[in-house]
């Protein structure tokens, strides 16, 4: 892919902007509100049942990616949910560069994880308020990017 701009790329192309970047589907309220740094829950469970990318909004196709920091991949749990392969690198190669608080990231991760996989189950807190997780399984490729 060929970036444009602030070396966004097509894929992110298309979604709305805060601070001159792009906002992933999840990070956006049903009220239009963007935060990078959070997930919104809502979206989160919208996206697993319906199976749809957490960057993009559009519907998965296999295989599936997920990333977060270094903890998440070895805890086998991610708070970002499921996305494209493509639209999990080109998230990845736009805001990891840049670092603080993104993609679902309150502090910048200094490490994070990408796993690729076939499938994942939605994780659904213990208690009122808590975080909703995915543990992806059948993993096909796990990748550390600094």
């Amino acid at each position: 892919m060929v970036g444009r701009g602030l070396g966004m790329t097509t894929v992110l192309d298309g979604r709305p902007k805060s601070g001159g970047l792009p906002v992933p589907f999840v990070c956006e309220d049903d009220d239009g509100a963007l935060d990078h740094s959070h997930v919104v829950k809502r979206r989160a469970i919208l996206c697993a049942l319906s199976r749809i990318c957490g960057i993009c909004g559009d519907p998965l196709t296999r295989p599936i990616a997920f990333f977060g920091p270094d903890s998440e991949g070895e805890a086998g749990l991610f708070t970002f949910p499921p996305m494209h392969v493509s639209c999990a690198q080109a998230a990845l190669d736009l805001f990891v560069p840049i670092g603080g608080s993104h993609l679902g990231q309150v502090e910048p991760p200094l490490r994070w994880t990408l796993l690729t996989t076939g499938g994942f189950d939605l994780v659904r807190p213990t208690r009122r308020g808590g975080v909703v997780r995915f543990s992806p399984n059948s993993v096909l490729e796990t990748h550390a990017i600094e």
